[in-house]
């Protein structure tokens, strides 16, 4: 097997995560936008004329009714006009609408929006800090643009003294267009209603793309829900949310299909994901209160009657009804109703807090080993062999740990740089790096002395971890079936550097994990969690390379 180096990993895995966060980025902005700021959709279809009627999403902000609104009376709309004013060279209270356009994602998000202004509008006033110089169109005079220099993806530009558009390139150049189509479904289906916001997303337009993701996700959802799942994503043509701030039905979420048979058939689906869901939720926190010794048995008491209440109010069929090709969703009659929903979750989540946090700080400690694993297979691959879990002098004498040997595998070369290789790990260079000791060598989990770590290699009579020249054909016994590294209880604690590790003879059966169990790092690479129940022949077998012993399947 071939692995990527450890920085072109890294650079892979950020360039990912960046593209998947700015879509989200984007999506958050237009919904937060229009939870916040309330949105009322004008009736005339010029409003949308630069909007695309391919977009994924569209939202808009009416601030002129913003303002007005009793909601939202008591913001502080002087101090935030100042702001704008002092900060970037516009006054809020110009500002009379805005529209957003969210287009299909691909290398980059895509996204723009048009700003129309009461009063004349130069963006040659934006602040010299905020924006780049003046560019003009060399076809078009009255057409110019400016940078943001913080966001360099996004520039502003400006043909009408009443409209500005910002977006990415893509987006600016459609939304400037007189050969793109614009309205659409989608804008019909925001202009035909009167409600004050308004976000519409068209999910045909991203339908493949969200079963590519439900794929890569399933093995993740319970089995019960995947056909359920499916049917939603395949009904669904458009979603539609509205809020209606004076109205005492504020929120209104509806689904919209191709006819009255596929709303029917979605009605279904939803509401068995519903009502599944409500029991599946239910028994999942029951479980894992009844596992946690450090939740009182009043408290798991006090949870599971709040769970009897919670359950038997959500278990009310009438917030469904059904107009046309449309599925509407009804919320509670409040505006109260987002504070019951924050009662619910608090109810919920509020026993098995600790467990949370014990379960997030052991998934850290699992990434934390993945890690390892990776450098150690990087390292293989470099050298066609494992690093000696020993660093020796010419003597033979033992100096510095493996933990040292695989730094440039995990991104830490130039502290690797620093180290004096022919000398002890606590000699007088090498004792000053033991206070730098990488993150990735720490566990959340426990406390230990600084520059101390709790990953260590097992040791023994053919135990994982051979002392030199380790190859991957020396593992007969498998390599899911071998275990390369181990997280021990703090008192076994060991500085990073020095060549110490996890001696099974000296610590027999589970007697170096914590009270439940530890996380092991397995020769393919893989990390499992180990409960400290396991019978000490099994992990006795699985701590060897070439014992022969038959593995039975562990829980």
């Amino acid at each position: 097997m071939s692995f990527l180096s450890p920085t072109r990993l890294l650079r892979e895995t950020m360039r990912k995560r960046v593209l998947i966060g700015l879509t989200q980025a984007v999506v958050a902005a237009i919904v937060f936008a229009a939870g916040s700021f309330g949105i009322a959709w004008g009736q005339q279809v010029e409003r949308y004329s630069d909007i695309p009627s391919d977009s994924v999403a569209i939202a808009s902000i009416d601030f002129q009714e913003l303002k007005g609104s009793a909601q939202f009376r008591m913001w502080p709309w002087e101090v935030l006009n100042v702001a704008c004013q002092e900060q970037f060279g516009f006054a809020l209270d110009d500002i009379e609408t805005i529209d957003a356009t969210l287009s299909m994602p691909s290398s980059e998000p895509e996204f723009g929006f048009s700003i129309r202004t009461s009063a004349p509008f130069d963006i040659a006033d934006l602040s010299e800090q905020v924006a780049t110089q003046i560019e003009v169109s060399p076809k078009d005079e009255r057409l110019r643009f400016r940078d943001i220099y913080d966001f360099p993806m996004l520039r502003v530009a400006q043909k009408d003294p009443n409209r500005v558009l910002i977006g990415t390139q893509g987006t600016l150049r459609r939304m400037m267009s007189q050969r793109i189509r614009t309205g659409g479904k989608t804008v019909e289906l925001v202009s035909s209603r009167q409600s004050d916001v308004r976000i519409a997303i068209n999910l045909v337009q991203i339908r493949d793309l969200l079963l590519g993701l439900w794929m890569t996700q399933e093995q993740q959802v319970p089995e019960m829900f995947h056909g359920d799942i499916e049917s939603v994503i395949e009904l669904t043509d458009n979603l539609l949310v509205e809020l209606e701030a004076s109205d005492s039905n504020p929120i209104r979420v509806s689904f919209g299909t191709a006819d009255r048979e596929s709303t029917e058939k979605l009605e279904e689906s939803l509401q068995r994901l519903r009502t599944q869901g409500l029991q599946f939720a239910r028994e999942s926190v029951e479980s894992q209160l009844a596992t946690e010794p450090w939740i009182s048995d009043a408290m798991k008491q006090a949870a599971s009657k709040y769970a009897d209440r919670m359950q038997e109010s959500f278990s009310d069929t009438s917030m469904w009804s059904i107009e046309d090709n449309r599925l509407e969703l009804k919320t509670e009659t409040s505006m109260m109703a987002s504070y019951q929903t924050i009662g619910v979750m608090t109810g919920l989540l509020l026993p098995a807090v600790q467990s949370a946090r014990q379960a997030a700080r052991r998934m850290s400690s699992s990434n934390n080993m993945k890690q390892i694993m990776l450098a150690m297979h990087n390292f293989e691959a470099a050298y066609k062999k494992f690093p000696d879990r020993v660093i020796r002098g010419n003597d033979g004498s033992p100096l510095l740990s493996w933990r040292v040997s695989i730094l440039p595998y995990i991104e830490q070369n130039e502290l690797y740089q620093q180290f004096h290789m022919d000398e002890p790990w606590n000699s007088p260079h090498n004792i000053k790096l033991l206070e730098r000791m990488p993150q990735t060598y720490a566990n959340p989990q426990v406390e230990v002395a600084p520059g101390y770590t709790v990953y260590l290699a097992p040791v023994g009579k053919n135990a994982g971890w051979l002392d030199k020249n380790m190859r991957l054909p020396a593992i007969t016994d498998g390599t899911s079936n071998t275990i390369a590294l181990t997280e021990v209880a703090p008192h076994l604690a060991v500085p990073w550097t020095a060549p110490d590790d996890l001696d099974i003879d000296e610590n027999s059966g589970t007697s170096w994990m914590t009270d439940r169990g530890a996380n092991v790092g397995m020769f393919d690479g893989s990390v499992r969690w180990i409960s400290a129940e396991l019978a000490e022949q099994i992990l006795r077998a699985l701590m060897t390379v070439n014992g022969g012993e038959v593995i039975p399947l562990l829980p």
